[in-house]
């Protein structure tokens, strides 16, 4: 005995045309998918003196979709500006108020040329929370005698900017 079954035809093209592209529901993002996009930014100038952790005005706050995500942290800092070549800066990446990592840095004074670069980096970062969170990034010196300068405008580089890239990667 033969069964045949009859189902409508459609077209595979025509059902893809009406599937809507513009937003695809976070649950539905595969592995490695960047949920939000957060930035902060500062261009206040900050100096850091030795054995001082400082604030270098630089932060921003993501609240994830999900408790599993992973937090991109990426971080751009310029001008530390130093008159020695012996000084060490660090600056130290913090979730609310707990270390996650330090980037360091030997300064060599340009003179005239221009700012250092303060060290900036990336950090990956699994949060396990829904509730927001906020990044922010501290200066210190570690050795030396000269202060360094997050954001350093010594007249011939007015426009130094930090910038805070938060990037949730769904996992």
């Amino acid at each position: 005995m033969t069964v045949r079954a009859n189902k409508p035809a459609f077209s595979i093209r025509e059902k893809l045309k009406e599937l809507d592209y513009s937003h695809v529901p976070y649950e539905k993002m595969p592995a490695g998918s960047v949920i939000q996009v957060v930035e902060g930014f500062s261009t206040s100038q900050v100096e850091s003196s030795y054995s001082s952790e400082t604030s270098l005005g630089l932060s921003a706050s993501i609240s994830p979709k999900f408790f599993n995500s992973k937090i991109l942290v990426m971080v751009k800092l310029t001008g530390c500006g130093s008159r020695s070549t012996s000084t060490v800066w660090m600056t130290i990446l913090k979730r609310d108020s707990t270390s996650l990592a330090s980037f360091s840095g030997y300064s060599g004074y340009q003179g005239l040329s221009g700012a250092e670069a303060y060290p900036s980096g990336m950090y990956l970062d699994s949060p396990n929370t829904t509730s927001s969170i906020t990044y922010a990034m501290y200066g210190l010196r570690t050795a030396g005698t000269s202060n360094c300068y997050a954001m350093h405008s010594n007249g011939l580089n007015p426009n130094q900017r930090a910038t805070i890239v938060l990037m949730e990667i769904s996992q």
